[in-house]
């Protein structure tokens, strides 16, 4: 059976739902409670159940509480290979309608209700459909396959049975029915039988005497016939059966000499193919080491040609190296004296500017004065205004409040308006109504009079009187903080704040104005420095004396003022930075660089332990390396004469400042240079060094190289002293052939013992015995039993008996008649009960087996591989055992019952699936309990369920099924 569409109209809750199911895999029904999930499975029972005009009262249960509406259920599905459309409508135009495809053929009314029935009860087992069709309340309970006509046919029919337990659970039931109208449950005869027996006791106890010698004789004579009969027959098969064994017994004598020599000749196989094995694998091994000797051969004259080339190599590297260091040398002497030139020039353009720097830091230290003079002046004004932002805020909150207040007052508070009418006076709370009219809001109790006529007073009531409260107390916290501030009103107190707002902006530009003409510096630094440029401006002859200045020339950088400036610039200059701190810091950055290292010789590598080569020529590496030959002691005339012929400075700055220029130039060009020089020297460097290793490097792997060809060779030449090649090969035929002709006689062997059908012999002959046996015996019983007769028969003689017994055998006869078909039935029924029982006692134990190992298959997913069942009689788990500990059912959790329960219908449902007897797996709100580990291995074993039938899963826990059944689709309501 297989359930394709399901449709609901007005049950119970449901209103209409229309639910579309995948003939086969899982089909998961995920929706809220109360909802009508549990619905589905109701709709389904009622729908083949009854018919449209029931009254039943599970049927009124299902109609919509408070509305007299029809309750509507639709149902296609397939049974038998059938797709049957089935409708059904109770209470309400009441209707019932089935269509059978292929074929179109159509009923209505209570026809279609019983053919429906009809096609339920043949195409759907009940017990299975109760099994696998799980509410809610059933859960937990563990289904009983011995109950399931379905299961017990599947089970018969693979162990190769052929039994419809579909018929036979109702023939059970009869037979035990029949069975106990002759008998009691103690087996007691019973009822018609009881009487029968009485009644033929009574009738032989009147004709004991006449007629029991003449039954007697009679019956030995006619047992006598029968018994030589039989003996002469059984003798006969007796002696067929005896020559039978004697035949079965010379043939399995012959056949087990046949089974000898096949497993000696197996024997004697394996261990040549063994042999045989063991030649190739030694032939194979001789011809990888040749071809090994060959590869290590060819790799070491490879290697020795490539350390020959990397030996040439590194000595043209060496002695380019050489010549790139000696040109290094000449660099570094040539950009050494282009600083000392600059360095001499830059500190006497130092000097000159002093006098420059001198007078702009007297004008930038009264311009400081000046702003300092400003700061002071706009602190006073700030300290004067005492209005802050935070007061302006608390001021402007509070003057919000009273306006909210009284806003809120005059819209809440009554409106009283007063007219005067005449000339007679008015007062309005004792004071005198001058106007016409006056409209009067009415925040506390007010009084309208005329004096010495009448007086009214106007009470504003609660809600009025507490908006006034509000509105005097915000006015009454304005005042005070009014007062705190000493200002009469808001607008005096805006005023005050914006004139310190006014003051902080004056102090805020000062104060920029005093930063930015004091660079970073403070004013004390500035004085500091202008004395110190004074002192050396008043030192007399300083600037007069060329001899003095050349002197003064090779002082140092950090002999310079504070506030001297290393960028060229002239004392006019009015470039912006500091000016005096990093003058002489940048200095030394440009022109005192650290001296170049000088150039030491490249560490050598260390080589491996020398070992003899079968090479000649080898490159000694590791000998120390030619030595540098010494540079030109001169300096190059040009340079000699710029830099020590002791050339006057410039007088001015500016001629001073041109002749810096040329010698920076000089330097930088001479730099350039020398980065070329090192650039150079470096590559060279580099390559030298690569080489050097590569050539070390060559020369290892050609040692290497030739000591593996040698150890290759030495094992070669020990292997074929052992065995030379000739003999390997002569000793690999001679077992191939041996093990081939072993196997050819083995074969010949094996092909005799099938013919010879030993595998059937022992049986036969176990079979013939045994008949033999059994037909010995029952020759025997036959001769001892004719012989009891015969002997009956010499003492007992028939004169007279037969006229004494025939007044008395006609009533005897009749009652024994009469007992004896009674008899009949009664034994009958009771050799029926006990092969039915026999029967189904060995069938149950036949069945145990294969339904534990497919319910022990499914657990083990879930529980590990320690996990086991235990069958009762019925086929029903009784126990279950896990990591060695085995626990009734009624022992275990809930979720640990639930999950065996699941584990059992889904062995019913793939049992009963391949043969078209099965029904879909419903479960309602099941695996609740399980924990995440096991619902997912139990979502396995629900999707594996649904490969080979149709799974249905309702529930309302969407990480129940959603997450954990692989390709389950999922059906929202």
């Amino acid at each position: 059976m297989r359930l394709h569409r399901l449709t609901l109209r007005d049950f119970r809750g449901v209103a209409a739902r229309d639910l579309d199911f995948d003939e086969a895999g899982v089909t998961v029904v995920l929706g809220d409670n109360e909802t009508g999930k549990s619905s589905i499975l109701e709709a389904l029972s009622l729908l083949f159940e009854l018919p449209d005009d029931s009254k039943a009262a599970k049927l009124r249960a299902v109609q919509p509480a408070g509305r007299d509406v029809p309750s509507e259920v639709a149902a296609e599905l397939t049974l038998g290979g059938q797709r049957v459309h089935y409708r059904k409508r109770w209470f309400r135009q009441r209707l019932t309608e089935l269509r059978v495809d292929p074929g179109g053929h159509t009923w209505t009314g209570r026809e279609a209700h019983d053919e429906a029935a009809r096609l339920f009860a043949a195409y759907v087992d009940q017990s299975l459909w109760a099994a696998l069709v799980v509410g809610q309340e059933h859960a937990l309970a563990v289904p009983a396959a011995g109950s399931v006509a379905a299961v017990l046919t599947a089970l018969d029919e693979s162990a190769g049975g052929e039994v419809d337990h579909g018929a036979s659970v109702p023939l059970v039931a009869a037979v035990e029915r029949e069975y106990q109208r002759y008998f009691t449950r103690t087996g007691r005869p019973s009822g018609d039988y009881a009487e029968a027996i009485s009644r033929r006791d009574q009738e032989r106890v009147r004709v004991e005497d006449a007629q029991a010698r003449l039954v007697e004789v009679e019956q030995d004579v006619g047992r006598a016939e029968r018994l030589t009969r039989d003996r002469a027959t059984m003798s006969a098969r007796l002696r067929e059966q005896e020559a039978r064994v004697a035949e079965l017994s010379d043939r399995r004598q012959a056949a087990d000499e046949l089974v000898g020599q096949v497993e000696r000749l197996r024997r004697d196989a394996e261990f040549a193919a063994a042999q045989a094995e063991a030649a190739r694998a030694e032939a194979e091994r001789r011809t990888a080491l040749v071809a090994e000797a060959k590869e290590r051969d060819r790799a070491a004259t490879e290697a020795e040609e490539v350390r020959l080339r990397s030996a040439a190599a590194l000595r043209v590297a060496e002695q380019e190296w050489e010549h790139a260091t000696a040109a290094l040398r000449v660099a570094r002497d040539e950009q050494a004296a282009r600083r000392a030139e600059v360095r001499r020039l830059d500190a006497h353009l130092s000097r000159l500017r002093d006098r420059s720097d001198l007078a702009d830091l007297e004008e930038r230290l009264a311009a400081v004065e000046e702003a300092r003079e400003q700061e002071r002046r706009a602190a006073a004004a700030l300290e004067r205004a005492n209005v802050d932002e935070a007061a302006l805020e608390a001021a402007e909150s509070a003057h919000v409040d009273v306006l909210a207040a009284r806003a809120a007052l005059a819209a809440g508070a009554p409106a009283m308006v007063v007219r005067r009418l005449g000339d007679a006076g008015v007062e309005l709370s004792g004071v005198p109504l001058e106007e016409a009219h006056r409209e009067v809001t009415v925040d506390r109790d007010t009084t309208v009079s005329v004096p010495g006529v009448v007086e009214v007073t106007v009470r504003p009531g609660t809600g009025a009187a507490e908006l006034a409260a509000a509105t005097a107390s915000a006015e009454d916290a304005e005042r005070r903080l009014l007062a705190e501030l000493g200002l009469p009103d808001i607008g005096a107190v805006r005023q005050a704040a914006r004139a310190r707002a006014e003051a902080e902006r004056a102090l805020t530009v000062a104060r920029e104005d005093l930063t930015r003409r004091l660079e970073g510096r403070t004013f004390a630094d500035l004085v500091a420095a202008r004395d110190q440029l004074l002192a050396r401006v008043t030192d007399d002859g300083r600037l007069d004396d060329p001899a003095g200045d050349r002197a003064d020339g090779d002082r140092a950088d950090g002999d310079r003022a504070d506030g001297d400036r290393a960028d060229g610039a002239g004392g006019d200059d009015d470039s912006g930075g500091d000016v005096w701190g990093n003058r002489a810091e940048g200095a030394a950055t440009l022109f005192d660089a650290e001296p170049l290292p000088v150039q030491k010789s490249l560490p050598r590598k260390r080589s491996l332990p020398a070992r003899k080569s079968p090479a000649k020529e080898t490159l000694a590496v590791n000998e120390p390396l030619p030595a540098e030959e010494p540079l030109p002691a001169e300096t190059p005339r040009s340079v000699k004469e710029t830099l020590t012929a002791g050339e006057p400075l410039p007088r001015t700055q500016e001629r001073t400042r041109e002749a810096l220029a040329r010698a920076q130039a000089e330097d930088v060009a001479a730099a350039e240079a020398l980065a070329r020089a090192e650039a150079a020297e470096a590559g060279v460097r580099t390559a030298f060094e690569a080489a050097r290793d590569e050539a070390t490097e060559a020369r290892v792997r050609a040692e290497q190289a030739a000591e593996r060809r040698a150890d290759i060779r030495d094992a070669l030449d020990r292997d074929r002293a052992r065995q030379g090649d000739e003999l390997l090969t002569a000793a690999l035929d001679k077992a191939v052939q041996e093990a081939a002709a072993i196997a050819a006689d083995l074969a010949g062997a094996e092909e005799a013992v099938s013919r010879s059908g030993a595998g059937r012999l022992g049986e036969q002959l176990a079979e013939a015995t045994t008949l033999r046996a059994q037909l010995a015996e029952q020759v025997e019983h036959l001769q001892d039993e004719l012989s009891r007769v015969e002997g009956a028969l010499e003492r007992a003689g028939a004169q007279g008996l037969a006229t004494a017994a025939e007044r008395a055998r006609a009533e005897l006869a009749h009652a024994e008649e009469h007992h004896a078909t009674l008899e009949r039935r009664a034994l009958a029924a009771a050799r029926l009960r006990e092969t039915l029982e026999r029967h189904r006692a060995e069938a149950r134990l036949r069945y145990a087996a294969p339904l534990r190992e497919r319910i022990e298959t499914l657990g083990r997913v879930v529980h590990g591989p320690s996990f086991g069942v235990g069958l009762g009689a019925d086929l029903e788990v009784e126990a279950r055992t896990v990591d060695g500990i085995r626990l009734p059912v009624s022992s275990l959790s809930t979720g640990a019952r639930e999950q065996l329960a699941t584990l059992v219908r889904l062995a019913i449902a793939g049992l009963t699936a391949t043969d078209g007897s099965g029904v879909p797996v419903v479960l309602d709100d099941a695996l609740g309990w399980s924990d995440p580990g096991r619902l997912q291995a139990m979502g396995a074993l629900l999707a594996r369920a649904g490969a080979t039938g149709q799974v249905i899963l309702l529930t309302s826990a969407p990480d129940r099924y959603v997450g954990t059944v692989p390709g389950a689709r999922v059906v929202r309501i």
